[in-house]
């Protein structure tokens, strides 16, 4: 495992980030290699319902570009490295048997980079549909969730009180509660600074944030042409995460 400085990961309302997901047919693994390619690596942790802390790694997730062979799998550390090619948009895959799959849109630029994530069982994920009244696992679309933060993501100021937007697509919106419970009946982010849609068809969406979130950006996220706005991609069966910090 190459060496890299460690960037702290957050998982409050990891949970709802997480749910409706589907499992995802494994394909092989493979890599870019040359100059023309960089070093992501990270690790992949377990969400623990009602805990803000980074759970246990976890072994044996895979990691693609998706819908490619170029793929990692993590160690016993939970940890990765993957080559990908230089100033791109990437879709990269997060699977595992008896985990929710996790989808994340990052941008490689000319140096390596670092992207963690965490996933949640496929029990926890389904007594979070449960409470949003949505199939789990999903057939035939997939979620989204994003947390706002104040600042840099790891001094963890979440945001309330920023309103999501969707276009590109439908899909029925929620925000997390003061007591880490999804509700759809929510117009804006509560104190943990999370919201998200379910049941959107698999295209690539904008959203767009609005309320006291300003001078946002993600590294979670695709640009988009509008100030606040951010361009994910939706794949069946996967819920796409993003974090976006403002100022």
């Amino acid at each position: 495992m190459l060496s890299r400085s460690r960037r702290k990961d957050n998982s409050i309302g990891a949970g709802i980030k997480l749910l409706v997901l589907g499992l995802t047919a494994v394909v092989g693994c493979g890599e870019s290699t040359g100059t023309s390619s960089v070093t992501l690596s990270g690790r992949v942790t377990e969400h623990v319902p009602g805990s803000t802390a980074l759970g246990p790694a976890i072994a044996g997730v895979e990691i693609c570009q998706f819908a490619s062979n170029n793929c990692a799998l993590t160690d016993e550390n939970g940890d990765y490295a993957l080559r990908v090619l230089k100033n791109q948009e990437l879709e990269m895959s997060h699977v595992k048997q008896g985990f929710g799959s996790v989808l994340v849109a990052r941008r490689s630029g000319m140096d390596d980079f670092v992207g963690d994530a965490v996933l949640a069982t496929d029990a926890v994920l389904s007594d979070l549909a449960s409470q949003l009244d949505t199939p789990y696992p999903q057939v035939g679309n997939g979620s989204l969730s994003i947390t706002t933060y104040r600042g840099l993501i790891s001094d963890d100021m979440t945001i309330a009180g920023v309103s999501y937007s969707l276009t590109g697509s439908n899909g029925r919106s929620f925000y997390l509660d003061d007591a880490l419970v999804p509700d759809t009946s929510l117009t804006e982010t509560q104190a943990p600074g999370t919201g998200g849609f379910i049941e959107i068809a698999p295209v690539t969406v904008n959203v767009q944030l609005s309320g006291p979130a300003v001078n946002c950006a993600s590294e979670e996220s695709w640009l988009a042409a509008a100030t606040n706005t951010f361009r994910l991609p939706i794949r069946i069966g996967f819920s796409t995460q993003s974090r976006v910090s403002c100022e």
